[in-house]
């Protein structure tokens, strides 16, 4: 099916099409200003998203941060000189002009620009692995929840409450009408068998470290069960094993 593009309410051109507006935004890490190209549809420009595992470690670790301190924001690309978002408040005003008629789309950064901290994915491979990881929004209207970003722990939709019971981290933020919460996709093959899990992002991270491991090593031609597949092996069993026991102690405790 073709895409269909966003037109402008006062001329039905695409809002899309060039020139684009340059927004200024300042990277959430070193500080850096930068210039931002975004389409009237709210599309950032120039964002390459296709990451590497490594470099994709780095931005779950930033959302984890963000998330976990309940400020998030709306992403703009990346830095280029760390690497870090480029973010800015989701209730920031925003107005882009149509490059047809100048007629602006206005609204809060929530509402106008498309996130771009979901756009960036790496591909795992190797081995018995073929797996692809990327960050999700997920909507407390939904019902799906994945867990604190920080520890894991269980992060129940429609709870009132916006803080880990366990660590005291955020666990969803204000957007729009409703709440959002960033969490991890994991989507692919896993030991030659269809697998699709979605986890909060500290296990995303792990995770993803693990397989990274465990796919360079077979890339490199060593036995997925020799001494650093069974270490890795055994670290993602250790993962899973520990977000499990947070899991239990959490809910036996609310019992």
């Amino acid at each position: 099916m073709p895409l269909v593009r966003a037109r402008c309410r006062a001329c039905s051109l695409p809002l899309g099409d060039a020139p684009h507006s340059t927004m200024q935004t300042r990277c959430t890490r070193c500080g850096a200003g930068a210039q931002v190209r975004v389409a009237a549809d709210g599309q950032p420009q120039d964002f390459d998203t296709a990451f590497g595992p490594v470099r994709l470690l780095d931005w779950f670790a930033y959302a984890r941060a963000a998330m976990a301190a309940g400020t998030p924001g709306v992403v703009l690309g990346a830095c280029a000189t760390c690497g870090s978002p480029l973010a800015i408040s989701s209730r920031d005003p925003v107005s882009l002009p149509c490059p047809h008629c100048s007629e602006p789309v206005t609204g809060t950064s929530g509402e106008v620009l498309v996130d771009q901290w979901t756009e960036p994915w790496a591909k795992v491979s190797g081995g018995t692995l073929d797996l692809e990881y990327r960050l999700v929004v997920l909507e407390d209207a939904r019902g799906v929840a994945a867990g604190c970003p920080a520890c894991a722990a269980p992060t129940p939709a429609g709870d009132p409450s916006c803080r880990c019971a366990t660590c005291g981290a955020t666990t969803w933020v204000p957007r729009g009408a409703g709440r959002i919460q960033l969490a991890v996709r994991i989507d692919g093959t896993r030991d030659d068998k269809p697998y699709r899990a979605l986890v909060p992002i500290v296990m995303g991270e792990a995770l993803l470290r693990a397989d990274a491991k465990r796919g360079t090593s077979a890339r490199s031609g060593s036995s997925l069960l020799g001494v650093t597949g069974v270490g890795c092996a055994t670290a993602l069993a250790v993962v899973v094993l520990t977000v499990l026991a947070i899991w239990i102690a959490v809910h036996f405790s609310h019992c």
